[in-house]
């Protein structure tokens, strides 16, 4: 019995010491282990296995689930030719890999890797699917960065500068708002070993402080932005890759073109009904105004086609200038008919004055005098009754001109601004 209560005890000092020689190994390692070392360990292909080839969830019936962030720095350019956008964005991906999990070998909060040691760590394989021309920034390093936590959670952020398309609807340019895409996809692995996704409880879409919302570029205002999930539904053939997508809608600023386009183009217009003030017998004042500004317009109008893009279908631009033209046009068609109409009533008056042979008489003969027609006391003067319409004419003209182009500009400014 003395032998048995004897070796019981020495079993129980000897848990006890193994377990703090345990404890003790393990604080010491916590201690002695370096964060050069962690990476070390963690990173070496040989020593744990861990292989940045593939995926962390790779040998499991589920996907890894990445979580997306882009900080926009900068919203550069949006051109209508070339129809596309060019930005300039922090890329963050963050996705949980539990091979790179260090609690047992270090209490640092967090690892930073460098750049040089990146290609160690299995990173997605993300891609712009809309993108025409990308570039990274490495000056004067690499602008990219890895952040791994204790839990084998991983963040990973790069700086980007993209060229994206956006297949822009111009029938309302310029006073158009645009939708333009950004097509995430991966490339390699599909919605089996990996997912895309925004991040949750905080914005998917973050601005620098010179670009926030509502902030007005040199010709856009950026109103707002939408993201949506696309995993698994952008390729009609399998197989299925991760997917997510970002919209921004931009309001075009219409301030420049109201002053290079707009305004010009209505004065000119007005000036063309200075001709309804002018005398009849104003001819080439009124021939020189209705051609001058007819050729003003319409060279206005080529210098604002050039800087357009060419597109087949009509747009609101088209509409005005081609509209204004016709004002133009009509107001010196306007003159030709008064002017016509007053030669009318010369040429009447002549006729009227022209001598007539002598005939026999007979009772209803008209009077001669001096071998000519002569009118009736009291009769109208063909001339001046001509010349009372054309001048009436010109007098209705005042009125009609200028209220059919505020007809025209209210529904105008109704359909292609405020609908």
């Amino acid at each position: 019995m003395l032998i048995l209560t004897l070796g019981i005890c020495l079993v129980c000092s000897w848990i006890v010491l193994a377990a703090k020689q345990t404890g003790d190994s393990q604080r010491a390692s916590n201690n002695t282990f370096n964060r050069r070392d962690v990476l070390t360990q963690l990173l070496n292909n040989q020593s744990n296995g861990y292989d940045p080839r593939v995926p962390p969830d790779y040998e499991e019936d589920y996907a890894t689930d990445v979580k997306i962030k882009i900080h926009m720095l900068s919203f550069d350019s949006v051109s209508e030719t070339t129809m596309d956008y060019s930005v300039e964005i922090y890329l963050t991906m963050q996705w949980l890999d539990k091979r790179l999990d260090f609690r047992k070998l270090h209490n640092a909060p967090k690892l930073e890797v460098g750049y040089k040691l990146m290609p160690l760590v299995w990173v997605p394989d993300v891609y712009f699917k809309n993108v025409k021309k990308a570039s990274f920034h490495n000056v004067t390093v690499p602008n990219r960065y890895i952040h791994i936590y204790p839990n084998g959670s991983v963040i990973y952020s790069t700086r980007l500068s993209l060229t994206l398309s956006c297949r822009m609807r111009l029938q309302k340019y310029p006073l158009d708002t645009q939708i333009c895409p950004m097509v995430i996809q991966s490339y390699t692995y599909t919605t089996e070993n990996v997912m895309f996704k925004w991040v949750e409880n905080e914005l998917p879409i973050t601005y620098d402080k010179e670009i926030t919302l509502h902030t007005e570029l040199p010709q856009f205002s950026i109103v707002e932005n939408t993201t949506e999930s696309c995993n698994g539904t952008m390729d009609s053939d399998s197989p299925k890759f991760a997917c997510i997508k970002a919209f921004f809608t931009l309001k075009r600023d219409i301030g420049f073109y109201i002053i290079q386009i707009y305004v010009p183009s209505i004065l000119i217009v007005m000036l063309s009904w200075v001709g309804f003030w002018l005398d009849l017998e104003a001819t080439p004042a009124r021939v020189s105004l209705g051609v001058l500004t007819v050729l003003t317009l319409n060279t206005h109008g080529s210098n604002t086609q050039a800087q357009q893009p060419k597109v087949s279908y009509i747009k609101a631009i088209d509409v005005w200038v081609v509209s204004s033209l016709i004002f133009v046009f009509a107001a010196f068609l306007e003159f030709a008919y008064v002017n016509v109409l007053s030669r009318r009533g010369e040429k009447l008056q002549v006729l009227n004055e022209v001598p007539i042979a002598p005939t026999e008489p007979k009772e209803d003969f008209s009077p001669m005098i001096n071998g000519k027609l002569s009118r009736q006391p009291g009769a109208p003067n063909p001339a001046s009754i001509f010349k009372q319409r054309a001048r009436r004419v010109d007098k209705m003209s005042r009125v009609l001109f200028p209220l059919s182009f505020s007809v025209f500009n209210i529904l105008y400014w109704m359909i292609y601004h405020f609908s």
